[in-house]
């Protein structure tokens, strides 16, 4: 996993993010579960589309949701400013789709994040809110 910033276009920049928000997530005791979760049209079933960007289980056993939202600069407004109410409603549609498909009855209860990183490799922001959707 690359921790420089040599990324050029937004998909680049997003992956970056999704790192470094791994990593700091991970040295603060959560677990990875999955990665970038796309759930599977069942038949006869309206789909879902999107991802879920990590899905991880924090140090008290809760089983989280994390929208992991990157930006170079704040030129176009803080990148948390990017999680509307349509996306809300459907981050939390993803983690009912996930928790329909998987066995969740280890975990205390779920919640979604949100983490914000804004900068570059030299010099980032990282903000982590709980419980945003």
């Amino acid at each position: 996993m690359s921790r420089t910033l040599t990324a050029t276009t937004p998909t680049q920049v997003g992956r970056w993010g999704e790192d470094i928000a791994l990593t700091i997530l991970r040295c603060n005791s959560y677990a990875l579960l999955e990665r970038n979760w796309r759930p599977h049209t069942e038949p006869g079933s309206e789909p879902i589309r999107g991802e879920i960007d990590l899905v991880m289980i924090d140090p008290e056993m809760n089983l989280v949701f994390v929208e992991v939202k990157t930006r170079s600069s704040e030129l176009f407004g803080h990148p948390l400013e990017a999680i509307s109410r349509d996306k809300s409603r459907k981050l939390r549609a993803l983690a009912y789709a996930w928790s329909r498909s998987h066995d969740t009855q280890d975990y205390r209860s779920m919640r979604i994040d949100a983490v914000s990183i804004c900068g570059n490799s030299q010099h980032f922001t990282f903000e982590h809110l709980t419980g945003v959707a």
